[in-house]
Formats: C-alpha cells, structure tokens, sequence
C-alpha cells in the first residue's frame, strides 16, 4: 500500500505567515538602527527646552518598544521551531495547540506593529518640528 504524507494547508498557511512575521522583525531590527542615527543626530537640539519633553516620552518609547521587539523575536523563533517540528497533518491535538500558538503570535506581532508606527511618526514629527522650527529662526536645521 503506498501511504502519501500530505502537508497540511494550515501548516503552510501559518508557516508562511510566520516567515512574514520573521521578515518584520529582521526589517524592525535594521531600521531601529536607522531612528536611533536620526535621534543621536539631533539629540542635542532636541534636548533643549522646547523639545524636552517629547524627547523623554520618545526615549521611553523606544526602551519599551525594543524589549517587545526582543520578545516577540523570541517568541516567534519558538513557534517556528514548533512549526518546522510539525512536519505531518495538523492531528493529534496539535493542530489546536498551533491555532492558539498562532493567535497569539499575531495579537504579539499586531501589537508590535502598531507600537513601532507610532514611535516612529512621533519621532519623525518631532525632528521634522526641530528642523522647520531651526528654519524659521534662519538656523542650519542640524
């Protein structure tokens, strides 16, 4: 009798779907060097009176949204390591296990997202603030 293993479709969706989310984080990764170059250029202007506190809640920001990066590259190499386990069709009760895994793993990557977005239009707000401000008064912008 010829036995054929088939992959589940689920498998692959959430495969494939957790790729996409690894190709996020390696991306957030790149360009959070990106934001911290463009604070550290303007660090000085910014911490000045007018620009302080905005300076401060960024700064925050970007503390919290570096340990959710952190965590959520963790989490999802483990769930990719569960995924790359589970080479068969989604029974014997892992295919429950995976959905919630899953869901969880988009509400974490979902959050990261919409966190990340917001620091940096907060960030780019505040320098482009800073760089029209220094226009106004004639100043070079850096």
């Amino acid at each position: 009798m010829n036995t054929t293993n088939t992959i589940d479709p689920t498998y692959i969706q959430y495969h494939a779907v957790a790729r996409h989310w690894a190709s996020d984080i390696d991306f957030f990764k790149i360009e959070i060097v990106f934001l911290h170059h463009l604070l550290d250029d303007h660090f000085m202007l910014l911490s000045g009176p007018d620009y302080i506190d905005s300076l401060k809640g960024i700064g925050k920001k970007f503390l919290q949204i570096e340990k959710d990066k952190y965590q959520a590259d963790k989490e999802l190499m483990d769930y990719i390591k569960i995924l790359e386990g589970q080479t068969e069709n989604l029974v014997d009760g892992h295919g429950e296990l995976l959905a919630i895994k899953h869901k969880q793993m988009e509400h974490t990557m979902v959050h990261l997202n919409a966190t990340y977005r917001t620091l940096k239009k907060e960030l780019f707000a505040l320098v482009i603030a800073l760089i029209q401000d220094r226009k106004r008064q004639g100043l070079p912008a850096a």
